[in-house]
């Protein structure tokens, strides 16, 4: 019960780590005081103004739960080699941009990014989009729907990754096995299921069970659709509503 009686505690919040790469340390700090009083369970460990220098910060000890990626730096780099090596280095990455950079936000998403969020947005909201993307979720914002309506074929909206855990999934491997295949653990390939559908959800086509995921990687190309009832195939069988 609460101290009040009215009812059971709430749960404290998670702890999550958060790193941020930006090269306005202004605008890092003002973020970080804004945060910090807002939600004291979101810990900032680290703020650099590029990715290595991020990542030489970070040697040594574990990884951030979610990084805060501004999507233009100025040393030259891309989005997507940024995102890239973050994601590599083990973190969940959140594009964190002053404009509508719709081409850029899309290959920040396509190399693992869970989302966009303009850097006006309330800091309830940042504070919302961190833990969503450090559950594994994909943003839902108007800045990542803008980003994703940019392709209209969502495979090319997936990471190599996502869509080889598609792939393996949707066609009937259960998500143990994916982990095992893929070398990673059972909650990785969880959060990588998570997102795929958040991303399917995020462009209104959404894919709740297996077979629904089936349905969009044939739809996508990302699997051949099954022979018709009575022809001969070289093997495969639908797959299994249920995990």
């Amino acid at each position: 019960m609460g101290p009040d009686g009215a009812g059971p505690a709430a749960a404290p919040l998670r702890v999550l780590r958060i790193a941020a790469v930006d090269d306005h340390p202004a605008l890092l700090a003002g973020l970080q005081l804004e945060l910090a009083k807002l939600d004291d369970s979101l810990v900032f460990v680290a703020t650099a103004p590029t990715v290595p220098d991020l990542l030489t910060q970070l040697a040594g000890g574990p990884p951030p739960d979610v990084v805060l990626l501004d999507l233009r730096l100025g040393d030259g780099s891309t989005p997507a080699e940024n995102v890239v090596a973050l994601v590599d280095g083990g973190s969940h990455v959140l594009v964190y941009t002053e404009g509508r950079q719709h081409t850029e936000a899309l290959e920040a998403m396509q190399a693992g990014a869970q989302g966009v969020l303009l850097k006006d947005r309330p800091v309830a909201t940042v504070a919302e989009a961190l833990r969503s993307v450090a559950d594994g979720d994909t943003v839902s914002s108007a800045e990542t729907a803008a980003a994703l309506q940019v392709d209209d074929t969502l495979t090319s909206h997936l990471s190599p990754q996502e869509r080889r855990v598609l792939e393996l999934y949707a066609g009937g491997m259960p998500a143990r096995s994916v982990a095992l295949r893929l070398g990673v653990t059972l909650e990785t390939a969880k959060s990588y299921l998570k997102r795929i559908r958040a991303k399917y959800a995020a462009v209104d086509r959404p894919a709740y069970t297996r077979m629904e995921l089936y349905r969009r990687a044939v739809e996508d190309g990302v699997l051949a659709p099954l022979p018709a009832p009575g022809a001969t195939s070289p093997g495969g069988s639908l797959p299994r509503a249920a995990d």
